[in-house]
């Protein structure tokens, strides 16, 4: 686990009191008790942030609604609204109890027994699975369409939909989505598993986060994930994900813009008694097409939405220990020369056989089977021990 600076105060405790009522606290001593995070937030004075969760249908008024799940279980959500004696903002606050229904893990393992046997091409259609939190407010069933045949799949996705339980193992048994780019921008879930391993800490920020592949995965190996992308539809998808893999409640969603967040957040916690542990980066790497350049190397100019090695330094504000998932061939002159420099050895030459002068970098090669998918580059104290 990656250490801390220092043991001060939690990095929400040193947000401005609007930014703290968008995001969440979580008990996890009290399983039994879920708090939903606030759904609107009207007033944030700071440009550089967007509403954090996908807002909801739901009225302004303190009201109580059933939400029916499956067999003979049932939840009450209560929606109340909240005036904050400090602040003008008004959040609107979910509270469910007791426990939403879970799936019946015995009977989904027995339909997925036959789910690595190979499907011929447009036979065997699957059918869509039961969905036990269908009504609930982060269940996003029809927002996107669900391919659950081959004849329906579009022609320049039909060999990523052919991997699907590469990238959600249940894809088959939970009613899972995926949007037009989630397909192709998804860690495959074996590499998002070992990263999550790699990285476990307190607190990591996903800060592209998708459809929640990554995000999902962390959830299980970190106390508090936050999750942050600019698209709406693609984070309701990730939060719809998270729910169905029982670890919504570990994951703040953001809906906002990375580099604006880690600026905001610089103006707001100058102090810096606590930073962030653990950074994840898996920026857009140019489309469905990125391997198609010019060059044999992928530069990290090309990353999006600024260029690599400055999306790169700009993360260094909030901690040394960031993850960085890049394409396999990626310019790795150019990726260790984001590696901090040492004091006192700044003047030394690169060629300087008796001394480094940069803090080690790591890359890990990310091989499903026999294919190598992508690598990961380490810094900070998520390098391994020599």
């Amino acid at each position: 686990m990656p250490s801390r600076r220092s043991a001060g105060k939690s990095l929400f405790a040193s947000l401005p009191i609007e930014l703290k009522h968008s995001l969440r606290s979580q008990s996890f001593d009290k399983p039994e008790e879920v708090r939903i995070k606030a759904e609107q937030i009207l007033q944030i004075p700071s440009s550089g942030f967007l509403n954090t969760q996908p807002q909801s249908d739901d009225e302004d008024q303190e009201e109580r609604e059933t939400i029916n799940g499956g067999g003979s279980s049932h939840t009450n959500l209560v929606v109340s609204n909240n005036q904050s004696a400090s602040s003008s903002s008004i959040v609107k606050s979910r509270k469910i109890e007791p426990l939403l229904p879970k799936y019946d893990l015995d009977q989904i393992a027995n339909i997925g027994q036959n789910t690595h046997k190979k499907r011929k091409k447009g036979k065997q259609p699957l059918k869509n699975p039961l969905n036990p939190y269908l009504g609930h407010a982060w269940d996003c069933t029809g927002l996107v369409k669900r391919y659950t045949d081959y004849t329906d799949v579009p022609k320049d996705l039909i060999k990523y939909y052919a991997q699907r339980r590469l990238y959600f193992p249940l894809y088959d048994q939970l009613p899972l989505l995926l949007d037009h780019t989630g397909w192709f921008s998804i860690t495959p879930q074996p590499i998002a598993k070992h990263i999550a391993q790699r990285c476990k800490c307190d607190l990591i920020i996903d800060a592209f986060c998708g459809v929640g592949g990554n995000t999902i995965e962390f959830a299980k190996t970190c106390e508090r994930v936050i999750a942050i992308d600019n698209d709406l539809i693609r984070l309701k998808i990730a939060r719809h994900n998270a729910l169905h893999h029982g670890v919504a409640d570990r994951i703040e969603f953001i809906h906002g813009d990375f580099i604006n967040f880690v600026k905001a957040l610089s103006k707001t916690n100058k102090v810096k008694q606590e930073i962030v542990d653990v950074v994840f980066l898996s920026p857009p790497w140019g489309g469905i097409d990125y391997l198609n350049t010019p060059s044999t190397t992928y530069p990290l100019s090309s990353i999006l939405p600024i260029p690599g090695d400055e999306l790169f330094d700009l993360t260094t504000t909030l901690t040394p220990n960031i993850a960085y998932y890049l394409p396999r061939n990626t310019d790795l002159k150019q990726l260790s020369a984001l590696a901090k420099t040492i004091e006192g050895n700044g003047d030394k030459p690169d060629n300087t056989n008796t001394e480094r002068n940069r803090e080690w970098v790591e890359i890990e090669e990310e091989w499903v089977g026999e294919k190598l998918k992508a690598i990961t580059a380490y810094f900070g104290g998520l390098v391994a021990d020599e």
